[in-house]
């Protein structure tokens, strides 16, 4: 557990004995604690129970009069894609309690804790603190949508340029499905942030609600990237399933002619393998010559005329 406290007008990572605001962020190990916390501040026993659930809620708000506790999406550390994790996060009149289930804190939380530590100013009061964790959580999705884009143009260029061989389309259906989950999870955000940004919950002050909009607008943005990247995704996929049917009807075509071509021979041995004794040319020294030299050149003229018409 890491605890901040704000004194003489700055957040510092100790505690304090005086009723200033304070900060405590807890893991999972930190369990004990968050109950302890829970007994100290009032917090509803609901809300812990949430908190220490093994699933990934939905993000919601609920308002119990001295506090109220949020459920936001935060981004896994370390991932190179949208990996979602929940972070709960209580908001009361002078402190602020983060958890988040992993033991290494998701890259708001290590933001803005190293922002403090640096002396960057943030927004004033423990409401402007959960402001700065929020902010970074929605901004911390872009970047990584944005990979997932080029990622996809890529997959999509190589279908064009090289056909489906080495095209991982599997891959498509994993970034799609991953568009899906991540905004499934966003969009419910959104409505937590108006209410916020409207000035329904008391705790948060009136210089900061226009903060909590912008959020707003911010969610508003990943929702419309991670749209478009599902319709990309479907693109890509149509792309790959053209390439794929083409590439078939090449082989198709193929042997379609083959099968052409060897249609006289197959008639001329057809003709020819009949039990009759009175067959021209069946007891002549020069008709198995003269039988192969006749397939070989309806053979030719045929793939001579297909040829010139452009069938392969």
């Amino acid at each position: 557990m890491r605890i901040w406290s704000y004194i003489d007008e700055r957040w510092r990572e100790t505690e304090t004995g005086t009723d200033a605001p304070r900060w405590y962020d807890l893991d999972r190990g930190d369990a004990d604690f968050l109950k302890a916390l829970g007994q100290r501040f009032g917090l509803h026993p609901l809300s812990i129970e949430d908190c220490l659930s093994p699933y990934v809620h939905t993000p919601k708000l609920d308002d119990f009069g001295d506090h109220v506790f949020i459920v936001v999406a935060a981004m896994v550390p370390e991932s190179a894609q949208p990996e979602p994790e929940e972070l709960d996060l209580f908001l009361g009149a002078g402190f602020l309690i983060s958890y988040h289930d992993g033991p290494e804190a998701p890259p708001s939380i290590s933001e803005v804790a190293s922002a403090i530590s640096e002396g960057v100013n943030i927004r004033p009061g423990v409401d402007g603190l959960m402001y700065e964790i929020i902010d970074r959580s929605v901004d911390a999705i872009i970047p990584r949508i944005s990979a997932m884009s080029e990622e996809l143009d890529a997959i999509e260029d190589r279908i064009v340029v090289e056909g489906v061989s080495g095209v991982d389309h599997h891959r498509v259906l994993e970034l799609r499905s991953l568009a899906g989950r991540v905004r499934r999870l966003i969009v419910p955000e959104h409505n937590l942030m108006l209410r916020f940004g409207r000035g329904e919950i008391h705790l948060v002050q009136p210089s900061n609600q226009v903060y909590f909009r912008d959020i707003y607008d911010h969610l508003v943005r990943v929702d419309m990237a991670l749209e478009e990247l599902r319709e990309d995704a479907e693109v890509a996929l149509g792309t790959y399933m053209s390439a794929l049917n083409n590439r078939m009807n090449e082989v198709m075509k193929v042997l379609a002619v083959v099968g052409a071509l060897a249609l006289p021979a197959t008639v001329i041995t057809g003709i020819f393998g009949t039990n009759f004794d009175d067959i021209p040319g069946l007891h002549s020294n020069w008709g198995f010559a003269a039988m192969m030299a006749a397939m070989a050149a309806m053979a030719g003229s045929m793939a001579y005329i297909f040829h010139r018409r452009g069938w392969f």
